[in-house]
């Protein structure tokens, strides 16, 4: 007995010396980005959004978000649509956009695999950001706006009548291949 004690002491010490020796990707020394759009200020009255979002009317609210698609922007700051059939409701979307304004500054933290981490989740819908580790940008109002335009510019009807809402916006400058995501949970 005395001499399996030892056996498992001296196997466990053993695995803690070589995890120690393995280089980890959440100790890594990695610099952390700017926040991205820190000095952002909402060009829209929420006011405003909530009472279209309570009447349902996804036209007007397409219509005041399709200047972040149509207008002038920064280089690598764009939005691109990918709703389907499997795409979660609408009002979900939005909902799960809404609750980024409880959160100052999003960051990926996921070092491993996608690169991507939840942001927020409501009914079907979830929020993410991509990108490279640490990499952070302001939740509200900046990824926010930019969520809400995905859930409304991008809204389509189904057959069955229900509006559904995804697709990714394109954050060159939070790093390569940085994006918010709106999807199905």
């Amino acid at each position: 007995m005395q001499l399996k004690l030892i056996l498992t002491t001296a196997l466990l010490s053993l695995t803690a010396t070589l995890i120690g020796a393995i280089p980890s990707p959440l100790t890594a020394s990695t610099t952390s980005l700017e926040v991205l759009g820190q000095d952002y200020v909402s060009p829209f009255d929420y006011d405003v959004v909530k009472a279209l979002v309570a009447a349902g009317d996804y036209e007007a609210l397409r219509e005041m978000y399709s200047p972040l698609w149509n207008g002038p922007k920064a280089a690598g700051d764009y939005g691109v649509c990918e709703t389907t059939q499997g795409s979660p409701p609408t009002n979900e979307a939005q909902g799960a956009a809404d609750e980024l304004v409880s959160r100052g500054t999003c960051c990926q933290w996921n070092a491993v695999e996608t690169q991507c981490s939840n942001l927020t989740n409501r009914g079907r819908a979830s929020t993410g950001f991509c990108g490279g580790y640490k990499a952070c940008l302001q939740c509200n109002p900046f990824a926010r706006d930019r969520m809400f335009s995905i859930a409304f510019y991008c809204a389509w009807q189904d057959p069955s009548g229900t509006y559904r809402s995804g697709g990714k916006w394109m954050l060159d400058g939070a790093g390569p291949g940085a994006r918010l995501i709106l999807y199905h949970n």
